[in-house]
């Protein structure tokens, strides 16, 4: 007695929906935390996996937001799954752009460095992003599923946003805090600033 039960779509969807959302926290966190972890023990740099995941976390956002502003419903489960998938499928742009950036300025000073950096890369990193982002529109695009195809659109455009931090904001966060990765990089070996001023004049 005084018990009741409801049941139906609007139901079900109200109870997705608060699922989702408490998990949502719980699997961006994991995931944030899962790829700080790697990355520190990997590149042996407490600033370097701050700025990376930073960075990517950004396009995520982007991506995100984009739907937001556009006034476009999202469903629960695409909006859960594309915040890992993203942070996972291109974290490696940014991987790649600052091990490549760490080799050059070992012997350039770091203006040198970024512009050699963005020149070595930048073929590299669009040729594995087009295939992503082709990958994703055509699954968007073909899909007769609403929630796959909106996964796909995600996929896409959340791809571009985080080769658009990659190829744009990160070379300007590794110059900006150059030395604070000297300091908090094990094992690293930057060009000392007397002869980057001498290269600078030359």
């Amino acid at each position: 007695p005084g018990a009741w039960l409801l049941a139906g779509e609007g139901v079900s969807t109200y109870d997705l929906m608060r699922t989702v959302t408490a998990d949502m926290m719980k699997v961006n966190l994991i995931a944030i935390a899962a790829v700080f972890t790697v990355l520190l023990l990997t590149m042996k740099s407490i600033c370097i996996p701050a700025i990376l995941v930073l960075g990517i976390e950004t396009a995520v956002w982007l991506n995100l937001a984009i739907p937001y502003f556009a006034g476009n419903k999202i469903f629960y489960v695409a909006y859960l799954i594309i915040s890992s998938i993203q942070l996972g499928a291109t974290v490696d742009y940014a991987i790649l752009f600052t091990d490549r950036y760490k080799e050059y300025r070992e012997r350039l000073p770091k203006r040198q460095a970024v512009l050699a950096t963005v020149s070595a890369v930048t073929v590299s990193i669009m040729t594995s992003a087009s295939v992503l982002t082709v990958v994703g529109f055509l699954l968007g695009v073909f899909s007769t599923h609403g929630l796959l195809s909106q996964f796909g659109y995600f996929l896409g455009v959340g791809t571009l946003c985080s080769l658009a931090i990659v190829l744009f904001v990160l070379p300007g966060l590794l110059y900006l805090f150059d030395g604070v990765i000297q300091k908090t990089t094990r094992g690293i070996s930057f060009l000392k600033m007397e002869k980057e001023k001498k290269g600078n004049e030359k």
